[in-house]
């Protein structure tokens, strides 16, 4: 009897511990920390809807200095499109065989999936952060994370976060753009 009061005072004494409180985040720091970053690569999940169609397809992004990669495989009606940009100037590839090269990459992307993209802006909103030297508005979640922004005529919410290498990272991005919705889910982060 004596045994089962003992384990039953340690269970309810277990059961009150409190849960680890993960660190707020000093926004200014972390954003300048976050639009510097050149070397990183995530994969997950988008989700496209327009007024009139929709897909999904598998995301990949990796990004070395100026040099990015952005890969989207699955439903796009072409079967994938693997966007390359040197900083400077773009390359499409779809998986047809079909090179594009253009100066406005969002033109380009748009002719190759349907639907435009804000490909400047996208390397910065994955990483949950505006794109520098651009107007935005910016709101802040109760720990100090964005949680919705509005720049170049489109709205991201940010509605999920992973906590991993002493950061908070976006686990889920919702853009809207008029009739235009996409949903990334992040599936893993790399640095």
């Amino acid at each position: 009897m004596r045994l089962a009061s003992i384990l039953l005072v340690v269970l309810l004494l277990g059961g009150c511990a409190a849960a680890p409180t993960l660190p707020a985040v000093d926004w200014n720091r972390a954003k300048l920390e976050r639009q510097a970053l050149d070397h990183w690569e995530m994969t997950g999940r988008a989700a496209v809807a327009t007024a009139t169609d929709g897909w999904t397809a598998n995301i990949a992004w990796r990004q070395r200095a100026a040099d990015s990669e952005l890969r989207l495989q699955g439903s796009l009606g072409v079967g994938g499109v693997r966007v390359l940009s040197d900083g400077q100037s773009f390359v499409i590839e779809t998986s047809k065989g079909e090179k594009i090269t253009a100066e406005d990459a969002a033109a380009a992307l748009e002719q190759a999936i349907g639907v435009p993209l804000p490909v400047g802006y996208l390397r910065f909103w994955l990483l949950g952060v505006p794109a520098p030297h651009t107007v935005a508005i910016e709101e802040l979640d109760e720990q100090g994370r964005l949680s919705a922004l509005e720049q170049g005529g489109w709205k991201a919410m940010y509605d999920r976060y992973v906590y991993m290498n002493d950061a908070w990272l976006p686990g889920r991005v919702r853009l809207e753009n008029g009739p235009l919705r996409m949903r990334v889910v992040v599936d893993k982060w790399s640095f």
